[in-house]
């Protein structure tokens, strides 16, 4: 197989991962979370297949993401080197965040420590798996911090890419420049104490996020295979 030939194999890849990055989004936004108010329904949340398959789908979700934006940083390096390279920096620190937070919430969390503390057989050990679980909180919420932060700053350089490119791809750089801030912004209201934001960030992760969001992985699928579909024309005979 010659060298145009993996490349495009590569690209067709790239492309299936952004479709499934659009389903893995869908699914994460639109699937019901079970309702557990009080410490003691959280603990037995790891008997729930529904929220522990949602945790598998968040270990998944960044992957297939990540791999379907090193077909774009393929296309578009050359042109866009500052972009491309800082947003994938950034995508990357995105993508081992989160995986490593799902392993800590499908591992630690929901195979040991809530476990244990259900099994615990007496009160030392209920308060030593309590702290465990709580601690996971805290954990948790750091690379959250990492997360949204990586995630934004990723979206935000690969908009700007796609914003220079010309017909319909200059909107999913406006997409992509969009959910950037809007993930920057709900970093600095969480972490940062800016308040003021709250109101349009809420009402954009209700009304806007939720549809934009599948649509710009879909996009992307579709620009991809756009490419690929010029780069066979150009090369019929896949000779590189």
């Amino acid at each position: 197989m010659n060298t145009n030939s993996n490349c495009l194999t590569f690209l067709r890849f790239a492309a299936i991962c952004s479709f499934l990055g659009a389903l893995t989004t869908i699914l994460l936004i639109f699937l019901p979370n079970p309702a557990a108010t009080d410490f003691e329904s959280q603990t037995l949340l790891y008997e729930n297949k529904h929220y522990i398959s949602k945790l598998w789908i968040l270990f998944v979700h960044p992957q297939v993401n990540f791999l379907a934006s090193l077909g774009v940083a393929f296309m578009l390096l050359r042109k866009y080197p500052l972009q491309i390279i800082v947003g994938t920096f950034f995508l990357l620190l995105w993508t081992f965040t989160e995986i490593s937070q799902q392993a800590l919430l499908i591992d630690s969390l929901n195979q040991i420590w809530r476990p244990g503390y259900i099994e615990a057989e007496n009160a030392l050990g209920k308060t030593m798996f309590e702290t465990l679980i709580k601690a996971a909180n805290g954990i948790s919420d750091s690379k959250y911090f990492v997360v949204i932060y990586g995630f934004g700053l990723g979206s935000f350089f690969y908009g700007m890419a796609f914003i220079k490119q010309n017909e319909w791809e200059k909107w999913i750089g406006a997409a992509l420049v969009f959910i950037g801030l809007l993930s920057l912004c709900s970093f600095a209201r969480y972490y940062l104490g800016v308040s003021s934001l709250n109101t349009l960030v809420n009402w954009s992760y209700e009304w806007i996020y939720p549809y934009l969001q599948p649509l710009v992985r879909m996009g992307i699928g579709l620009w991809i295979f756009k490419d690929i579909k010029k780069m066979a024309i150009a090369d019929p005979n896949g000779n590189g």
